[in-house]
């Protein structure tokens, strides 16, 4: 292979056949400067375990020895980087291990999607500079037919109104690790409040766009109004996000000021939102283009509000897609690849 040249920069990294960051989705193919190493996770578990475990660590070892520059988004992999390394940091745990490693000396940026996480991160010990660029969304290329496809698919009476979520699964709590963040997965609060909305507003129905868990399965089976359309893959998932009448946001657990992308596709789909007011929903609260609730209740009421009143959803839905355009991915993208040309330059200095 001949050697790169000075002015390419290196990525690599874990890739599923199935769900992957969608954040790395998104910027990667628009970093036109970064060459791209996708190590595929293979279905078969020990084949996936190699490459995992063995294959990427390897790989990103030569590379970081290769490239004078390394896009990194996995702060765990920065210890195996001799060049410069600008550490792209979306879903930080603020641990001492994790800081101690963002503040090696080769890091030459971490990039975090809030000023919120920013400043967390620095309370923590974190020395390196770090830069803001938010979460971001793609200008959805969603058809009025593909959405009528949609609806139709999925709803059994024109009467219903269409209140939905996506994410990879959907569990209940007990199915889940107790204390871990994969409880931000668990449906138990959503479906309380969606019981508690139907019993005034019977036109709410739930979509369910991801891979049940058995006991959701069961749930659904009894609740005629639960549809679970199964995991969607992008850009095909935009077609049901445009077709919600009201999006979901129902985690209650503050990802510490982590930004959230559904909640932007939301706004630009032109779905209002209705959430827990959490950190996340911050753009939500600033455009106007939802409703963050305080507790269960709350939610519920939003829910039965939103349903009830047309004009105040296509309102909210206007502000959200107005406010999104500034979230664009080919408006980030750019000042993505204007910090790694920064650091490019600098890694030549050293």
């Amino acid at each position: 292979m001949t050697p790169p040249s000075k002015n390419r920069i290196a990525w690599a990294g874990a890739w599923s056949r199935g769900h992957n960051n969608a954040r790395q989705e998104e910027l990667l193919p628009r970093l036109d400067r970064v060459d791209r190493f996708y190590v595929d996770m293979h279905p078969c578990w020990p084949i996936r375990g190699v490459r995992r475990r063995i294959w990427l660590p390897l790989l990103m070892r030569w590379l970081g020895a290769r490239y004078p520059l390394v896009y990194c988004t996995d702060w765990r992999q920065i210890r195996r980087i001799h060049n410069a390394v600008v550490c792209d940091h979306d879903d930080p745990l603020f641990g001492a291990e994790e800081i101690r490693e963002l503040n090696r000396p080769n890091v030459a940026a971490v990039v975090v999607t809030s000023e919120s996480v920013s400043r967390r991160l620095a309370d923590r010990g974190l020395r390196n500079p770090a830069v803001v660029i938010p979460q971001g969304v793609s200008t959805p290329s969603v058809t009025p037919e593909q959405v009528k496809a949609a609806r139709e698919a999925w709803t059994r009476s024109a009467r219903e109104v269409v209140a939905g979520i996506h994410q990879p699964h959907f569990e209940f709590s007990d199915e889940l690790p107790a204390d871990s963040l994969q409880q931000m997965y668990a449906v138990d609060r959503l479906l309380e409040a969606m019981e508690c909305a139907r019993r005034k507003e019977p036109r709410l129905v739930l979509w369910l766009v991801g891979e049940p868990s058995r006991k959701v399965r069961e749930y659904a089976e009894r609740s005629p109004w639960v549809r679970l359309t199964g995991y969607q893959r992008r850009p095909a998932l935009m077609e049901y996000v445009a077709a919600f009448d009201i999006g979901l946001y129902p985690r209650a657990l503050d990802l510490m000021g982590r930004a959230s992308i559904k909640v932007l596709e939301y706004m630009a789909c032109g779905v209002p939102v209705v959430g827990f007011d959490v950190e996340e929903m911050v753009p939500v609260k600033e455009a106007k283009a939802g409703i963050a609730a305080r507790d269960p209740a709350a939610f519920a009421a939003g829910l039965i509000a939103l349903a009830r009143d047309k004009p105040a959803r296509a309102r909210m839905g206007a502000h959200g897609i107005k406010a999104s355009a500034a979230y664009h991915w080919e408006v980030l993208a750019q000042r993505y690849a204007e910090l790694l040309d920064r650091c490019l330059e600098r890694s030549g200095e050293r």
